[in-house]
């Protein structure tokens, strides 16, 4: 009995057939990975865009209400600047002295325990930002509940809920288009950004003011567009 091996044809085109199945798989393999790969991207879209949003909304929800300011300092940014609250609450001047404030702390921003007021600064019914750097604003230190004012609010100047608000430094977040970048305080927060904008209603009898937040974020020619308004729940 005579034993029989491949000839050299079917070598070849058992070779060939071996190749296009390894390849056939490859491409399966490669689409695969490709896939997972793309949503891994798009997630991390998602999720950025989702944490800088929060972050912002949950920020401005509590900024002093009128310390919100929008800038364009140039063609390739845009910048919305406000001041967070340190501490909020009533206050009530002396009948007998009207330079007598005292005041009651009813909002703890934080984990703070005690009360602390070094290097903040008192403001009453602001109207625009410009008021916080135009020393409008009452600095305050230590813990004294009562303060001595150097002058009788003018009556365009008190609360009528007597509100006051305790600040101390401006929050600013840019969208720099040139380079791709959201930033807070020039720290970066977020990239791939692709396009935005924000823009401010004004406060209203019915209505507090409103914070439209519009992001673009771009990723291996694939765009996402995130879009989302924010009320600042105070009020003067």
């Amino acid at each position: 009995m005579r034993t029989r091996g491949f000839t050299l044809i079917e070598m070849i085109l058992t070779i060939i057939v071996g190749s296009i199945l390894v390849l056939g798989i490859a491409g399966f393999v490669e689409l695969g990975s490709r896939g997972y790969a793309d949503t891994v991207a798009r997630q991390r879209i998602q999720t950025q865009a989702k944490f800088v949003l929060e972050k912002m909304a949950r920020e401005l929800r509590h900024a002093i209400p009128n310390s919100l300011a929008i800038s364009t300092d140039t063609a390739s940014q845009q910048c919305l600047s406000f001041y967070p609250i340190v501490y909020s609450g009533f206050y009530a001047l002396d009948e007998a002295d009207e330079k007598q404030l005292s005041f009651i702390v009813g909002n703890v921003s934080g984990s703070t325990t005690a009360l602390n007021f070094d290097g903040l600064t008192m403001i009453i019914n602001p109207s625009n930002q410009d008021e916080f750097s135009s020393g409008a604003g009452i600095a305050l230190s230590g813990s004294d509940t009562t303060i001595s004012l150097s002058s009788p609010l003018a009556m365009a100047s008190q609360s009528v809920a007597q509100r006051f608000y305790m600040y101390q430094n401006m929050v600013e977040y840019c969208l720099n288009y040139s380079a791709q970048t959201i930033t807070r305080n020039l720290v970066q927060v977020a990239d791939s950004l692709e396009s935005g904008s924000f823009s401010y209603d004004e406060p209203t009898l019915q209505r507090g003011g409103v914070v439209h937040l519009s992001l673009g974020l771009a990723q291996n020619g694939e765009s996402s567009h995130f879009e989302q308004d924010v009320q600042v729940l105070n009020v003067p």
